[in-house]
């Protein structure tokens, strides 16, 4: 691989979280020491736990790896229970048995890791909660990642595991931490970082698998530097049909922030009470929601449902698609690393706290309230612990899918339900039309009658938006059609050059032309390095901040990254990228763009931004790499002549 050239680079320098020393920790039973670390009001283990059980072992049964990465747990050694407990819950047990931390610690709850996860996100520096958390040596290298900064001085070190079937797998590439939390007889929790991924995330999975085992005190400690307060998002008042309707924008969607109060036939107030009805909105049956006969609660509606269908909600309005709700799902999961999307969108101070789940932050103003529902045979159920909201999506004549939260959850889950029963609806705002989002300098791409907004920067034309043309061998973000609405599509450079595969080892002169059409539309092009480098000096030239922050757009940036203006309306998303193995990242941290130039010495020139650092990089390799494209108008043909005319003009004579 050739090696990276960096060209270009505005940068901003990161000042690491400092970690305050705590005391080592003296496991009394085996005079083991264990370095520890505050993170949040939590006291941590700084090492995997050593204390030796029968049926733990050490990675490929080799003692030297118990010295540096701890021992391997069962879910059942890690509960000091015995194997029995891997499949059959400990709900049968009479009592409480202390499990195998030392006195005064405990193997972690899924609400104990959560919490770190939260403090970690939100005061963390570093480009994702895996990046903060990860050892700064022992890792694989994934060269597209920052190494780990172990800014907490959690120093997670890459364990691997035992798999449930008998094979060590993945030491140097991932490290898992039982919670004490199970699913079901045969299934528990952990939580697990990779070397080729910036997050933290929670997995389920059989018992029988053995992994680390960080311990956590049980008394809890005061906040040295707490997290910034949750943001509080005010939604904003709109008049529809001589009514205020308060609503809030996540992402490009404009969502009711309240349920809806219609009163229609097949709906209802919780228990028959209207006080109810004016807290948490009416529930409605699927056919009432989608303002059908009641007789669909036993047919299919599939002719009878628009994909944006109006259904109760008012005009300009629509009951919300499964897209619409994916859309929403996947918007804050991009944008917020710490926080899960159930508890970004349920209401603060209302939801009841589990062992599972976290408080409602109310993240994005979304604001929802443990309103219940009517199952379809059965009393109303679940006021102050559930809700749901209907989708138009049927799942066959009889059922219909919805959106359901829970007080025992922090995610937002798709689940079906007999049309008969009785949920909320949200109403979500009608996509603009075409007139309101494009004006007249905007592409229309007759090849796919894709719109594009442009912008004048300098004395050039750039595409506001990134490529979404379909080009044999481009991608979508994690091939889910979604994000090529959001995010553009993914490009090799070769598919973006419309060259060879081959091009860069077995480069063509004369093939790149100066103003290289590849796969833009027509009167359009891939940008040479020149014309990046105009770009970003005119927009030097607006001074208002950075190039980087300049240039990016507010939607879809991590939370908590480097500033941003927008100033410049080239509206850089930051669309991630897919590798030459096949693997999606970076969506929601970094944006790519593919640049005219390549072949002979150097691979592929691209430019790229990054969320945690205010700088502009061009650098050349990643040739079978999919970024993003975005494309420049060509020079007027009047430009081009009378540039060759001034060139074919004699001198004038000098006096």
């Amino acid at each position: 691989m050739k090696k990276k050239v960096i060209i270009f680079v505005l940068l901003m320098s990161t000042v690491l979280f400092a970690v305050e020393p705590m005391p080592d920790l003296v496991d009394s039973r085996d005079k083991q020491v264990y370095k520890t670390v505050q993170i949040g009001e939590q006291r941590w283990m700084a090492e995997n736990l050593r204390f030796k059980l029968k049926g733990t072992e050490c990675y490929n049964k080799q003692e030297v790896n118990c010295v540096e990465y701890g021992r391997l747990y069962t879910w059942a050694a890690a509960m000091r229970l015995v194997d029995y407990y891997n499949s059959t819950s400990i709900t049968k047990l009479k009592k409480r048995v202390h499990d195998v931390c030392p006195a005064g610690w405990h193997v972690p709850t899924n609400k104990e890791w959560k919490k770190m996860k939260y403090f970690v996100g939100k005061t963390g520096k570093s480009d994702g909660v895996g990046i903060s958390l990860k050892s700064k040596d022992g890792w694989d290298r994934e060269l597209r990642l920052p190494f780990g900064s172990d800014e907490f001085g959690f120093n997670a070190l890459p364990a691997g595991e035992k798999y449930f079937i008998g094979e060590f797998m993945d030491k140097g590439a991932s490290a898992q931490f039982w919670a004490a939390t199970e699913y079901d007889a045969g299934g528990a929790y952990f939580w697990r970082l990779t070397y080729d991924s910036k997050s933290f995330d929670k997995v389920l999975d059989t018992k029988d698998n053995a992994v680390s085992v960080r311990c956590v005190e049980d008394k809890l400690y005061k906040i040295k530097e707490p997290p910034p307060p949750p943001v509080v998002v005010q939604p904003e008042v709109m008049k529809v049909q001589n009514r205020e309707i308060y609503a809030i924008h996540i992402g490009d969607q404009v969502w009711m922030a309240k349920n809806l109060d219609v009163d229609v036939p097949g709906s209802f107030c919780y228990g028959g009470d209207s006080a109810n009805c004016a807290k948490y909105g009416r529930l409605y049956t699927w056919a009432a929601a989608m303002k059908l006969p009641n007789d669909y609660s036993e047919l299919t509606a599939r002719d009878s449902v628009k994909r944006v269908h109006r259904g109760v909600c008012p005009v300009g309005w629509h009951v919300p698609s499964i897209y619409d709700f994916e859309r929403l799902n996947a918007y804050i999961q991009d944008i917020d690393d710490a926080v899960a999307v159930g508890t970004n969108l349920k209401a603060r101070g209302v939801w009841p706290e589990t062992e599972n789940s976290m408080p409602g932050e109310n993240g994005f103003g979304f604001n929802a309230l443990p309103s219940g529902f009517l199952p379809a045979v059965s009393a109303f159920t679940g006021r102050d612990s559930a809700t749901g909201f209907w989708s138009t999506a049927e799942k066959d004549s009889v059922s219909a899918f919805f959106w359901s939260l829970r007080y025992d959850g922090d995610d937002l889950l798709r689940d079906s339900s007999g049309k008969a029963a009785a949920f909320p609806v949200r109403c979500v705002m009608d996509p603009p039309g075409i007139d309101e989002i494009y004006d007249s300098t905007a592409i229309y791409d007759s090849r796919d009658e894709n719109h594009y907004k442009t912008v004048l920067i300098g004395n050039k034309r750039w595409m506001a938006e990134n490529l979404r043309f379909a080009a044999p061998g481009s991608f979508c973000y994690e091939d889910k059609d979604i994000r090529c609405r959001s995010y553009g599509r993914l490009y090799p450079w070769h598919v973006a050059m419309r060259l060879p595969a081959d091009f860069i080892v077995n480069p063509v002169e004369g093939a790149i032309l100066e103003e290289h059409q590849g796969i833009c539309p027509v009167g359009w092009h891939v940008p040479s390095q020149k014309e990046w480098d105009e770009l970003v000096s005119s927009i030097a030239q607006i001074g208002k901040g950075s190039v980087a922050s300049a240039m990016k757009m507010r939607e879809g940036w991590v939370r908590g990254g480097a500033p941003i203006t927008e100033v410049s309306g080239f509206n850089a998303i930051p669309a991630g990228a897919r590798y030459s193995d096949g693997e999606f990242m970076e969506l929601g941290s970094s944006a790519y763009f593919w640049e005219a130039s390549g072949g002979g010495d150097v691979g592929a020139a691209y430019w790229n931004l990054i969320n945690s650092k205010d700088e502009l990089m061009r650098a050349e390799d990643f040739e079978s790499t999919s970024f993003s494209l975005r494309c420049v108008q060509d020079t007027p043909r009047e430009a081009v002549n009378d540039s060759l005319l001034q060139m074919m003009s004699p001198e004038p004579n000098k006096p």
